[in-house]
């Protein structure tokens, strides 16, 4: 596909910006955990039940938002992401209560960030930029996550001693409805639907009945297998960092100042750690990147395990953030190297779903050993293990032939 430089940019520009506020739905109910438990009258193991519907549901829609790429384009499924967080957030603003909100933000909350993230910009860069570009292109696409931890989390964190629930809700529905919506609107009509799949409208159905096979494949399991270790961190991150920070400070003078530092400073390091991953991955094998991108994020679990100040804090950030998006970036290339382009979006789509399935385990386990526990060390102790397994999968993937360049014949394609 012959795409303009200016059409380009535009790619770029509205993905992060659609990525930095979609980032406020998982950003805003970090801070608002304990808030949203106590308001419902539940423990944090019960309440956090919340959350692993939501990586779960990330899980089993990542396949379906990569099938609809397939018949929509990247495009109009990003739109489609914005009108359901427009409604969600709306509902939230009028109505509260366990079991709604259990609906709202495990469900659909969860479809608006899988269609508006990962697996929909992979596609889009993937068809719009040559490949000794796409990785610097997917690092700058989905930096708007990174810019928003960075800067959006502190916000949520002051917003947090004096506004309410309802009010965030409200403020995140107008930012939507007002900014998001109109500039998936333009995204839409500078890639529509033709661009995307005019050339496989007329394509026979076998691929569809064949691309499945492929998950049963040693190459598949063994990139899941990585991606695992991606996905428990980053729900670590995610649910428990946060509260266990609040917890570990409570009663210091700086508590709210840790809490709010180590996410700025963690957003600051993922948004030069994925730049920097990108430009290295135009010289370096992605499968040894992978290795040392998991290796310096178990480090860094190891660190927070014990942190029990700011500067130990801050290093945990430095050391986590600059290989937040650095395991997606490199996962997501490899993944689109190595299938075809009738298949891609389906198994990368099915990539997301291991991922969440262990965001879904480390979300409920934590939550559950914390209430048995009153500690967070074993569910840091596990997921610092596996982001070590990871580095065993990327070591092996290095010393395997399954990502070393080959002619584009010679690729994978359903059969």
């Amino acid at each position: 596909m012959d795409i303009s430089r200016n059409k380009q940019i535009i790619a770029i520009t509205v993905g992060v910006l659609v990525t930095f506020w979609a980032s406020s739905i998982k950003g805003s109910y970090q801070v608002y955990f304990l808030d949203l438990a106590s308001m419902c009258g539940l423990g944090r193991g019960i309440f956090s039940l919340t959350s692993a519907l939501f990586g779960l549901s990330i899980g089993i829609l990542s396949p379906v938002v990569g099938w609809i790429c397939d018949r929509i384009g990247p495009a109009l499924t990003i739109l489609s992401g914005a009108v359901v967080a427009v409604f969600v957030y709306l509902l939230m603003a009028v109505a509260f209560n366990f079991w709604l909100f259990l609906v709202l933000f495990g469900v659909l909350a969860a479809y608006a960030l899988t269609a508006m993230t990962f697996v929909p910009l992979a596609l889009l860069v993937d068809r719009i930029f040559d490949s000794q570009n796409k990785g610097m292109a997917y690092a700058a696409i989905t930096n708007g996550t990174a810019i928003g931890f960075m800067v959006l989390s502190p916000f949520w964190v002051w917003l947090n001693t004096f506004v309410i629930w309802q009010d965030i809700s409200l403020i995140i529905f107008g930012v939507f409805a007002v900014v998001i919506l109109p500039a998936c609107i333009w995204l839409c009509r500078v890639f529509p639907r033709r661009e995307f799949v005019s050339e496989t409208a007329a394509e026979s159905h076998e691929d569809d009945l064949k691309w499945h096979q492929h998950l049963r494949k040693p190459l598949f399991l063994l990139l899941a297998l990585s991606f695992g270790g991606c996905g428990a961190s980053m729900a670590y991150v995610d649910v428990h960092l946060v509260p266990m920070l609040q917890e570990r400070f409570t009663g210091g003078e700086g508590e709210a100042t840790i809490v709010a530092s180590s996410l700025s400073v963690l957003g600051a390091a993922e948004l030069i750690g994925a730049f920097l991953v990108g430009y290295l991955l135009r010289f370096s094998a992605p499968a040894l990147m992978l290795a040392l991108l998991y290796a310096v994020r178990g480090a860094s679990m190891l660190i927070v395990l014990s942190a029990d100040s700011l500067l130990l804090c801050m290093i945990f950030a430095v050391l986590f953030g600059l290989t937040y998006m650095g395991t997606v970036i490199v996962t997501s290339l490899m993944c689109l190297k190595a299938y075809g382009e009738k298949v891609k979006g389906k198994i990368f789509g099915c990539l997301f779903t291991v991922h969440q399935v262990f965001v879904f385990g480390t979300v409920w386990l934590g939550g559950l050993s914390y209430d048995a526990t009153q500690s967070y060390s074993f569910i840091t102790l596990a997921v610092t293990g596996l982001c070590f397994v990871s580095v065993a999968m990327g070591l092996v993937f290095y010393f395997s032939d399954a990502f070393k360049e080959k002619p584009q014949s010679q690729i994978v394609t359903p059969s």
